[in-house]
């Protein structure tokens, strides 16, 4: 009887963990999550200060209502663009008792970006005109996320590490649209002086 009971309780204990954490084809919404920004709002635009046109440094954040088993965070940054998907900004394995996250501010462990070389923020440069829209998702994590430091991070391992431990997520989608004068315009450096970068790349 022993036994069958320890083997029920496994049962029970390995469902419950199961239903607790999100696949690919469940909504990742968690009612309460929510993201929000100092420097601007969901649907708003994403202040110059933040893009390549101004002092290239990463939002702040903070949120709320995270799942109860969280452990772990992971941010991710990135624009769906015509020759695929760039990402800007990954951080994950931010402790579960951080809950808010300054201009400039590295917590976790940075991975890569889309642009450049450099494991940091990259802020967005678009090229051409229009206006362009940019995604903040915030992960919960049951768990840290166990990645290959080999080579950086980019979007793209980091959501497959995270795929089977994912709690929840909140999304915040800003836009903006570079002046007419500057759209064709690349920096020769998107992210301070002291590594190169290579701004050539797709933007």
């Amino acid at each position: 009887m022993g036994k069958i009971s320890a083997l029920l309780m496994t049962t029970i204990c390995a469902f419950v963990l199961s239903a607790c954490v999100k696949n690919d084809n469940e909504d990742l919404h968690v009612e309460g999550f929510v993201l929000t920004s100092s420097a601007m709002t969901s649907g708003g635009q994403l202040p110059i200060t933040y893009t390549c046109d101004g002092e290239s440094v990463s939002p702040p954040f903070s949120w709320v209502g995270a799942p109860e088993l969280t452990q772990y965070y992971a941010l991710v940054m990135h624009h769906d663009a015509p020759d695929g998907v760039h990402w800007y900004w990954t951080m994950y394995n931010i402790p579960s008792n951080k809950s808010l996250i300054n201009s400039g501010e590295i917590l976790g462990e940075i991975g890569g970006n889309s642009v450049n070389d450099l494991l940091r923020y990259a802020p967005p440069c678009s090229k051409g005109p229009g206006e362009k829209a940019y995604q903040f998702t915030l992960y919960a994590l049951s768990t840290a996320a166990t990645v290959n430091h080999e080579k950086p991070v980019d979007r793209a391992t980091l959501l497959a590490a995270i795929k089977g431990i994912t709690l929840g997520a909140t999304t915040m989608t800003v836009t903006y649209t570079r002046d007419s004068n500057k759209a064709d315009v690349q920096p020769k450096d998107r992210a301070k002086p002291e590594i190169n970068s290579k701004a050539e790349d797709k933007i």
